[in-house]
């Protein structure tokens, strides 16, 4: 690398060699393995396909030496696997959420996005069916739907008292 190249990429060029130094099978766990843990954060069924394609991928790169031949099976492993866990989410609500049930917001419910609510003991991610509406932490909202792992909720009008979920414990 000349003077000028180091001034310019600097540190980063050094640390990209690094990368492509990498045995292919080493980048493909690692890229599964961060993917992974992207998951854990935020659950998507897309990234953990993508994710265990990456995995799975790794352990074919140990015999399959071209990369292009590693993309392709990466690619084929990533569209099977999502189409499978597609299976396991629900398209429609389940049958018991035909009454509004209450939920408790835990974190504010954004205009036009969602936040996370305390139903049936259980976090949900939840949005708000108008979506011009922000509903603030604590207060308690009536559960209208479901559009796979997210509640559709409904804030409860101003003339009906706020309760919370601990007010009604029977103990």
């Amino acid at each position: 690398m000349n003077p000028l190249q180091w001034l310019i990429l600097g540190q980063s060029a050094q640390q990209s060699s690094w990368l492509y130094s990498q045995p292919p099978y080493q980048i493909w766990l690692l890229a599964g393995l961060l993917g992974l843990g992207v998951n854990l954060l935020l659950f998507e069924p897309t990234i953990a396909a993508l994710s265990l394609a990456a995995i799975i991928t790794s352990i074919a790169a140990l015999s399959i030496v071209n990369v292009t031949v590693q993309i392709l099976v990466w690619a084929t492993l990533s569209v099977t696997i999502a189409l499978v866990l597609r299976g396991f989410v629900p398209a429609q609500s389940a049958p018991g959420l035909e009454e509004p049930s209450d939920a408790e917001v835990r974190i504010t419910i954004p205009r036009g996005g969602t936040g996370e609510v305390t139903y049936e003991g259980s976090f949900w991610s939840a949005r708000c069916q108008i979506s011009d509406v922000t509903i603030g932490a604590g207060q308690t909202v009536h559960v209208v739907g479901r559009e796979g792992n997210t509640l559709i909720v409904m804030p409860i009008p101003a003339s009906k008292p706020q309760r919370t979920l601990r007010d009604r414990a029977p103990f």
